[in-house]
């Protein structure tokens, strides 16, 4: 939690799981980190449900993935192996 690196929406989260964790109500635990106690109560819960993992971001809904590992992987590969016309380098 305290890293320069760690996302700060997963700082805050750790730090609703650590007031929870002393005992306060959603309520004071939201005044105290300037958030909702809706948001206390939805953390608290998937942390319950899920441990450290329920944490981080649930996967979304959404479009499925157009282009493939293997497609990616002939890019990367193309790049690596050849130079445009006219180039150095890409």
């Amino acid at each position: 939690m305290r890293r320069r690196s760690t996302p700060q929406a997963w700082a805050l989260r750790c730090r609703i799981i650590l007031a929870c964790a002393t005992g306060a109500s959603n309520k004071d635990v939201a005044a105290q980190l300037g958030s909702t106690p809706h948001a206390m109560g939805r953390w608290r819960a998937r942390f319950v449900e899920h441990r450290i993992a329920g944490l981080g971001d649930m996967p979304r809904s959404g479009e499925p993935r157009t282009v493939t590992d293997e497609q990616v992987a002939a890019v990367v590969k193309r790049t690596l192996d050849s130079t445009p016309k006219n180039a150095t380098h890409w």
